[in-house]
């Protein structure tokens, strides 16, 4: 009994699968066809669910940052890069935003000081007050080149004092390093490709992204940084190397000392690059952060 009733089962099921054996192609891809189309319905009702799930206070959150800057998270967890992006020099004078100290002062520049101070280094009235009186530069292109410097410092002043903290390096020699290298953070290196201090690329150009800079030559490449910061930090590093290391022997208050193992180490081909440096630190009284 058992045996006939499987053998009736078998013979169904063959005489099924014989009838719909010619149209097994149009039967798997309907199949397919439904399966994404369930699929699709589900990923709506996902998306659906989460849309209204949202509280509204992180909808305003939201709604405010995307002012800010296109690139934010809706919660800044990353303290240092938010620092960065409030630290966007460019971007606040850009927007001629007048809490912005040098950017107050350029807007009441006349067209044509706006024009004379277009002629000037940001530093070179910071390093020679002289200057302005023997070449007859108003007191308002003065005033505005300088604030450029203290703009500057005080961006990058808490940057500085952490590259101390890890690595020892003082605050004064990093802040008059980036002065000088940058211009005050109008170099075009600085601006475009966010190298503050003049890094050259590694060797065969592995592992980092350059750019083409005229300096000792016309073919010299520079390190291209994803942000200001990402150049200090490999400024620190690259005085962590053996061509430089031996300056943390030094005190983080000799500044000179650094200034002139910087210099004699090779880092610039100025000659009077210690000096420079040296009278910048102590002309706008960069020393006190290494205290």
């Amino acid at each position: 009994m058992l045996n006939k009733s499987l053998t009736l089962v078998k013979s169904g099921l063959q005489a099924a699968w014989f009838k719909i054996r010619p149209k097994r192609k149009q039967i798997v891809l309907n199949l397919l066809v439904l399966g994404c189309f369930i699929l699709l319905l589900m990923q709506r009702e996902l998306s659906f669910q989460f849309k209204i799930g949202v509280p509204s206070w992180l909808k305003n959150l939201s709604s405010t940052t995307a002012s800010t800057t296109q690139n934010a998270s809706i919660i800044p967890t990353n303290l240092k890069w938010w620092d960065e992006v409030k630290q966007d020099q460019s971007k606040i004078e850009q927007e001629l935003n007048l809490a912005n100290p040098a950017t107050a002062v350029g807007a009441a520049l006349t067209a044509a000081q706006k024009k004379e101070a277009a002629k000037y280094s940001n530093l070179g009235f910071v390093l020679n007050p002289a200057l302005a009186k023997k070449l007859k530069v108003s007191d308002e292109v003065v005033a505005f080149k300088r604030q450029k410097c203290l703009n500057y410092i005080l961006a990058y002043e808490k940057i500085a004092k952490e590259e101390l903290d890890i690595f020892g390096i003082p605050p004064s020699i990093t802040l008059a390093q980036g002065l000088v290298e940058s211009n005050a953070g109008d170099s075009q290196l600085s601006r475009k490709e966010n190298n503050h201090f003049g890094i050259k690329c590694r060797s065969k150009c592995l592992g980092c992204r350059c750019a083409n800079y005229t300096d000792d030559d016309k073919y010299d490449m520079f390190r291209i940084f994803d942000s200001a910061w990402h150049s200090f930090r490999e400024h620190s590093k690259l005085l962590m190397g053996d061509r430089y290391k031996h300056l943390l022997k030094l005190k983080p208050s000799d500044y000179k000392g650094w200034a002139h193992g910087l210099q004699k180490a090779g880092y610039a081909t100025n000659q009077k690059y210690a000096e420079t440096l040296i009278a910048i630190i102590e002309k706008l009284d960069l020393n006190k952060y290494d205290r």
